[in-house]
C-alpha cells in the first residue's frame, strides 16, 4: 500500500518537474522563429539596397573615369586626299575706265549681260575735248598759213640772193630760212595736238575688250566722268569678266610641294553643285614658298563653257597625294600640340593612357601624317582632353579603324 503511494508521489513529482522544461523549450523556439523572420525581412530589404548602392558607386566611378574614343593605327599605303580651300576666279577680271573727261551720255549694257569683243557698251559726251579739238584745228590752220607765208618769203630771198649776192645780205636769207623751219615745226606740233585730241575723242565710246559678262555698272546717265589716268578718284564704269575658263588658287603646304607639277589633276567640289565634281589641272605654280606660311601658291584651271561656275564661288580642291613609307595617318584632332612638342595619346592593354612624342609629316587638313612615334595597331585616343595624362585609367566608349 505504501509502495503504491510512493509511486504515485514520484509520478506526480516527475510530472511537475517536466512542465517548466517544455514551456522553456517552446519559448526559445518562438524567439528563434521571430529572429529568423526578422533576419529574413532585413535581408530582403537590405540586399536590393546594397546592390543598388554598389551600382550607383560603380556608375559614379565610371563617370569620373575619362571616356575616350580610339582608332587603331594602320600604316598607310593608299593615296591620301589633300583638301585645300579655294575660290573660283574668272580668267580675266577687268574694270573699264574712261580715257577722257565728260558726262555719261548713255549705256547699252547692264550687270549680267553677255557681251562680245568690240561691242559698244557706253558713250560719253566730251564738250571740253570737243572745244579743245576745234581750237587746235583753228590754231593748226593759222600756223599752216604762217608757214606758207614764211615759205614764200624764204624762196623770194633765196632767188634775190642768187641774182645779186652782193646786194642781198646773207644773214637776211638765213633768217628767212630759219623762220620757215620754225613755222614748219609749229605746224608739226599743232598737227600732233590735233591728232591727240581726235584720239581722245575716240574714247567717247567704250567697247568690250573681250567676250565676257558685265558684273558691275557703277555709273548712270549724266554722271561726271574723269579720265582713268587723271584726278584723285577716277570713276570705274563697268567690270567685265571672262568665265570660259575658271582659275582656282590654292596654298600647298611645304610637305607636299615636291608632288606638285604642271598637268597634275585635282577634284574640285563646290557645295552649290552637289551632283557633280569638276576636274582641275595645275597650269602653273610659284616655285617658291611663302616664308611666313610655308606654302606654295598653285594655280589650276577648269573649263567652264556653260558659265555655270561663277566668279567668287567657294570651293574645295582635293589632290591625291602618295604617303611616305612606314607612315601612319591619324585624325588631326588626335594630335596634341604642347610646348614640349607634338604628341599623341595611346592606350595600353589595361586601358591606361600614355603620351608619346611623334614626328608629324604632311598636314592633309582633316588628317595628319605621322612619320615617327607610332607603331602598327597602337590604339590612338581621338580628341584627348586635358584630363588625359600619363598613366591615367580611361574607359573606351567606341573604337574605329583607319581607312
Amino acid at each position: 500500500m505504501d509502495s503504491k503511494h510512493d509511486d504515485c508521489l514520484d509520478d506526480e513529482t516527475q510530472a511537475h518537474s517536466d512542465t517548466p522544461h517544455v514551456k522553456s523549450f517552446k519559448g526559445w523556439k518562438l524567439i528563434g522563429g521571430l529572429c529568423l523572420l526578422l533576419a529574413t525581412l532585413f535581408l530582403i530589404g537590405w540586399i536590393p539596397r546594397y546592390k543598388q548602392r554598389q551600382l550607383i558607386d560603380a556608375n559614379a566611378a565610371y563617370v569620373h573615369v575619362p571616356q575616350v574614343t580610339i582608332m587603331i593605327a594602320k600604316s598607310e599605303t593608299k593615296p591620301i586626299d589633300l583638301v585645300l580651300p579655294s575660290s573660283a576666279e574668272a580668267l580675266h577680271i577687268t574694270p573699264l575706265w574712261a580715257r577722257t573727261n565728260g558726262y555719261l551720255a548713255r549705256y547699252l549694257v547692264d550687270i549680267g549681260d553677255h557681251v562680245k569683243e568690240g561691242e559698244l557698251l557706253a558713250e560719253i559726251d566730251t564738250p571740253e575735248v570737243d572745244q579743245q579739238l576745234e581750237q587746235a584745228i583753228a590754231d593748226l590752220m593759222s600756223s599752216e598759213a604762217r608757214m606758207e607765208l614764211a615759205k614764200i618769203t624764204k624762196e623770194r630771198w633765196e632767188q634775190l640772193y642768187k641774182k645779186n649776192a652782193e646786194a642781198v645780205p646773207g644773214q637776211e636769207v638765213d633768217e628767212r630760212v630759219l623762220s620757215y623751219k620754225s613755222s614748219e615745226a609749229d605746224v608739226l606740233a599743232l598737227e600732233k595736238n590735233v591728232k591727240r585730241l581726235r584720239y581722245l575723242k575716240q574714247f567717247q565710246k567704250i567697247y568690250a575688250p573681250f567676250d565676257g559678262i558685265i558684273t558691275k555698272r557703277d555709273v548712270d546717265i549724266g554722271t561726271l566722268i574723269s579720265a582713268g589716268s587723271s584726278g584723285t578718284n577716277p570713276q570705274e564704269l563697268f567690270q567685265i569678266v571672262e568665265t570660259r575658263i575658271i582659275r582656282f588658287f590654292v596654298e600647298v603646304p611645304q610637305t607636299f610641294f615636291r608632288q606638285i607639277h604642271k598637268g597634275l589633276k585635282a577634284n574640285i567640289v563646290i557645295r552649290e553643285f552637289p551632283e557633280k565634281n569638276f576636274e582641275g589641272e595645275v597650269v602653273r605654280f610659284a616655285r617658291a614658298l611663302d616664308p611666313t606660311a610655308r606654302t606654295m601658291r598653285t594655280e589650276l584651271h577648269v573649263n567652264n563653257p556653260e558659265g555655270e561656275i561663277l566668279n567668287g564661288l567657294y570651293s574645295e580642291v582635293t589632290f591625291k597625294m602618295h604617303p611616305e613609307e612606314d607612315s601612319f595617318i591619324v585624325p588631326a584632332d588626335a594630335v596634341i600640340i604642347r610646348a614640349d612638342g607634338t604628341q599623341i595619346a595611346i592606350l595600353d592593354p589595361e586601358n591606361k593612357a600614355h603620351i608619346k612624342s611623334v614626328h608629324i609629316g604632311r598636314d592633309f587638313g582633316k588628317t595628319m601624317e605621322v612619320l615617327e612615334g607610332l607603331q602598327e595597331n597602337d590604339r590612338v585616343i581621338i580628341n584627348p582632353t586635358e584630363k588625359i595624362r600619363e598613366g591615367i585609367q580611361v574607359n573606351v566608349v567606341s573604337e574605329k579603324s583607319f581607312t
